[in-house]
């Protein structure tokens, strides 16, 4: 019998239609590698719907039966009684209360394997400030920035001086969430407030972080687990006409936004450094499942390397970074895809057997 796995998208982060794309794309893999795929939509207003395949991947209303976790149950349960048990679950609901702890908080406690990274290395993955400490504290290289918290607002004057100080370029961003959501590249003094206060939009908390002109964005997924977890091909993220770097609107409004070279044009020295520092920040966050590893490096001395952020639930669409990568390197999406929901039931398995006893 076909193992059933819950793809769980939507949500309400501003990345909620991203997230639909995403679960297309993994619906359908799910189908071609031989499990049974049940779409599991998080409107934005609310509730859970358990969505027709054949309506999702028509791109119809996603509409259909009210759905909800039962903790004591280990399942869902449909409205009128009757249980939805998946033998897995994928969720790709990107950006806040999806990929930042929450969302995986709840399946914990619905006690379903679930791919991708637990609770702690979800909210580490997902903060900006906290994954780069920790990266640095492993002695990887990392761009010093200025942190502004919306208490902070009513004086926020000497925090916009000290982060001028850094020096220009400076990349305001959300600190904690993805896509590129509220960034913003300041190149001078007069246009930093401005920025702050767009990011806030979006976080509590801003960074204002040192930027490397004109940097070359490199990426790299990462695949696994603390038993054992390997890096794809590095592939460069090069912008395209008007867009000074990958921001949403390149990554998800513009078909012409970016060109992906893969493998990236580096040397086989600094390829094989950027994938060997990918798996050490995974492991070193916590990681499990998947992960993309994104990094600057200087264009005129590719030996300077600066950890730029980790996303521990990379966009699964048919033009998406992540499975690009993979496919590069040798590893279809439907591989890739058996391979997390293997991950998922032998970290929950591990799981269970740790004692919750106190003899």
């Amino acid at each position: 019998m076909k193992k059933k796995i819950g793809v769980i998208f939507g949500g309400k982060s501003p990345e909620h239609e991203v997230s639909i794309e995403s679960a297309k794309t993994v619906c359908a893999k799910f189908e071609k590698a031989g499990f049974t795929a049940l779409p599991l939509y998080a409107p934005r207003s609310g509730g859970w719907r358990l969505v027709p395949l054949k309506t999702l991947l028509a791109g119809g209303k996603l509409a259909g039966a009210e759905i909800e976790p039962s903790l004591a149950r280990g399942c869902f349960v449909k409205k009128g009684g009757s249980a939805v048990r998946p033998d897995a679950l994928f969720p790709i609901i990107h950006g806040s209360t999806g990929e930042d702890g929450v969302l995986q908080g709840m399946l914990e406690l619905l006690g379903i394997p679930y791919t991708g990274c637990g609770v702690t290395a979800s909210a580490v993955g997902m903060d900006k400030v906290i994954s780069k400490e920790l990266a640095a504290l492993d002695a990887i290289p990392v761009l010093p920035h200025v942190v502004i918290r919306a208490h902070q607002k009513a004086a926020i004057r000497p925090l916009l001086k000290k982060a001028e100080k850094l020096g220009f370029p400076l990349f305001v961003k959300p600190v904690s969430q993805g896509s590129s959501v509220g960034v913003t590249k300041v190149k001078r003094a007069s246009e930093l407030r401005a920025a702050v206060l767009n990011a806030f939009r979006f976080d509590t908390a801003v960074m204002a972080e040192k930027g490397v002109d004109r940097a070359r964005e490199i990426v790299c997924g990462v695949l696994g687990s603390a038993e054992g977890a390997k890096a794809s091909i590095c592939g460069e993220v090069v912008p395209q006409g008007k867009h000074e770097f990958y921001d949403y609107e390149a990554k998800y409004l513009d078909d012409r936004g970016m060109a992906l070279k893969m493998p990236a044009p580096l040397s086989a020295g600094t390829a094989a450094k950027l994938r060997e520092l990918s798996v050490r920040i995974f492991l070193a966050l916590g990681g499990s499942g998947l992960a993309r590893v994104d990094f600057l490096v200087d264009p005129k001395d590719e030996k300077k390397i600066y950890f730029c952020e980790i996303n521990t639930l990379p966009g699964f669409t048919s033009h998406s970074l992540y499975p690009r990568l993979w496919e590069k390197t040798g590893l279809k999406p439907e591989k890739v895809l058996k391979e997390l929901v293997s991950i998922a039931v032998r970290s929950m398995a591990a799981r269970r057997r740790l004692s919750i006893a106190r003899k």
